[in-house]
């Protein structure tokens, strides 16, 4: 009888999606380089405290950082498309490096307050494949946000990401 009550939590946990974004600084190891290690950790300490409090705003949750990176779960994929728009404009607005964000949806397993699974994974390398100042997203982000009126992407084609398949991938168009 117990194992019958515990069936409905796991098939909730396994079919609830979680959107995942990734963030980072691009050209952090040419700056540490140029300015030192503590005008660098200066500057990826500022930029994640920047991102904690634009994250905590948009009810999502700062999983980690990691040295200039940051990776953040939210249960709704707008308010992570509106973080990572957010996330791009401290570069234009405060004086941050350009920032590279990869966003991913779909299910995940939480262990340890950390966050597992080929979602996860995939979130990672979108962010690798996204270019300086870019926000990409998968197909299954772009689908999750369909019904948000001012989501505009275009489509970047199909990537073939690190030991991934290959995702079709999604850029705002920013202005120039």
């Amino acid at each position: 009888m117990a194992r019958a009550a515990q069936e409905p939590v796991l098939q909730q946990m396994v079919s609830q999606l979680h959107t995942f974004l990734f963030a980072d600084l691009v050209g952090f190891t040419r700056f540490t380089v140029k300015h030192g290690d503590d005008r660098a950790a200066e500057l990826a300490v500022s930029f994640q405290e920047r991102v904690c409090a634009l994250a905590a705003s948009l009810g999502c949750h700062v999983i980690k950082t990691i040295g200039d990176a940051v990776m953040v779960r939210s249960d709704d994929s707008h308010a992570a498309l509106e973080l990572g728009r957010g996330i791009l404009d401290l570069a234009e607005h405060e004086r941050f490096p350009l920032v590279r964000v990869g966003i991913d949806t779909g299910p995940a397993v939480e262990r340890n307050s950390d966050w597992f699974g080929s979602t996860v994974n995939t979130a990672a390398r979108v962010t690798s494949a996204a270019n300086a100042g870019e926000l990409l997203v998968t197909e299954r982000t772009r689908d999750a946000c369909a019904g948000a009126s001012e989501l505009e992407l275009r489509e970047r084609g199909a990537h073939h990401l690190e030991r991934l398949s290959a995702q079709a991938l999604y850029a705002e168009p920013r202005a120039s």
